[in-house]
């Protein structure tokens, strides 16, 4: 049964998101505007990011896949005081290439009611060749190569919507949580662990737990629509097999997250999407704990052990959909977002440079028949360094920098 689930993580997740290791946008329509569109929702997909959104795309369904190309990694300086370091040079990591399939489904029931399904994946991945905390090692807790963390999450959405008139619709829905998650090559870190045989080299282990969204989307006029879609923590179980690593005992919950806008109708053919996202990663001790704190004694796996030293991701988002004719629509977005990762906490997230802040796409759906269309984004994010330290390190300085394009093209069916 594992295996079939982590096959089924592994052929369904980003492997590494883009806002953090949340994916950028949720549906190809919305990722052709950088992930706009939480008020104008055009495909199934949608409905996992408000719920209340079903209510207007009626049945259909989407699935297609994305090929997606990360370039990530770090530079370790040569101007460490101390004997504790990592060896000066350039580290990239492997896996450039992700094929990454995409699915959503709904069903419009009657005039007032919508069901659906979408899977929604997100994660991080690194892999380094050797074994870069060698000079961490004690005695018994020698380093190994290679170097490098996995996380995949899927979450499936369930979201049901309710039209309360033409202008109003609210939505609600489960949200089923699976993830998977190994760590390779930190066995020094044991030597400052509560578990020091639960830190690394365990192979895969498994976390499930459930979540909630809420939505609503309110169109006063013709010319305007807004929306919001909130998404609750998801509690999540804990991965047993790395409590000696994650803060509290290998929890792991997924953070909550909340995206509000607006649509403006500027013409018969042109509208206008603003968008604002917010994700809470400070507040999951494993990601959101600082990690500048001196490692001389057991630390790792406690309630206050270290984490990632994550803030919350706060992104502005703005689209442009324009009807060109009657069978095709192009679209164009830009997305904005905080450093998440502040440069005093870089030792950690060697293994996740989730440094990336900007994002440019480009979208178009082609009509080929009256209940057949293709559509298709290009979304670049450009590379994006950050420059630290971490007292654990003898004062050595670093760059993490991460770099991403993702090609993605999906077919919705009208019924």
């Amino acid at each position: 049964m594992k295996i079939i689930i982590l096959l089924l993580l592994l052929c369904s997740t980003n492997l590494y998101a883009t806002n953090g290791y949340f994916t950028h946008g949720l549906g190809t329509k919305s990722k052709g505007m950088a992930g706009a569109g939480v008020a104008q929702p055009e495909d199934a997909s949608s409905g996992a990011l408000n719920p209340a959104n079903l209510s207007l795309v009626g049945s259909r369904m989407d699935f297609g896949g994305s090929l997606f190309m990360p370039k990530r990694g770090f530079k370790a300086n040569d101007d460490a005081t101390g004997p504790v370091q990592i060896a000066p040079r350039d580290y990239k990591s492997k896996n450039s290439f992700f094929l990454i399939p995409q699915f959503a489904y709904s069903r419009k029931i009657d005039e007032s009611n919508t069901v659906g399904l979408a899977l929604v994946m997100n994660g991080l991945n690194t892999e380094y060749d050797e074994a870069i905390f060698r000079y961490f090692e004690r005695p018994g807790w020698e380093a190994t190569a290679p170097t490098g963390v996995d996380l995949y999450q899927m979450m499936l959405h369930v979201p049901y919507s309710y039209a309360v008139s033409e202008k109003l619709s609210l939505g609600i829905g489960p949200i089923i949580g699976l993830q998977a998650f190994r760590a390779r090559g930190l066995k020094p870190f044991g030597a400052v662990s509560f578990y020091p045989d639960e830190v690394t080299n365990n192979g895969f282990d498994y976390s499930y737990g459930l979540g909630l969204s809420l939505g609503v989307n309110y169109r006063p006029t013709d010319l305007i629509a807004l929306g919001l879609g909130v998404q609750t923590r998801m509690g999540m179980t804990e991965f047993e097999d790395y409590r000696g690593l994650f803060a509290e005992q290998g929890d792991f919950d997924i953070p909550a997250t909340f995206q509000m806008g607006a649509a403006f109708n500027l013409t018969g053919e042109l509208m206008l999407m603003v968008d604002y996202q917010r994700i809470y990663y400070s507040s999951i001790a494993a990601v959101g704990n600082r990690n500048d704190i001196p490692l001389m004694m057991p630390i790792l796996g406690a309630d206050d052990g270290i984490g990632g030293g994550w803030r919350d991701a706060k992104i502005a988002k703005a689209g442009i959909r324009w009807q060109y004719d009657p069978d095709t629509v192009l679209r164009a977005g830009y997305s904005h977002g905080n450093q998440i990762i502040p440069n005093n906490q870089a030792l950690l997230n060697i293994l996740a440079p989730a440094v990336g802040r900007d994002h440019y796409s480009l979208g178009m759906t082609r009509q080929l028949s009256t209940e057949r269309e293709i559509s298709l984004s290009l979304t670049y994010s450009p590379r994006e360094e950050l420059t630290g330290t971490n007292p654990n390190t003898s004062g050595q300085t670093g760059t993490l920098y991460m770099e991403q394009t993702e090609l993605e093209v999906t077919f919705g069916w009208l019924f």
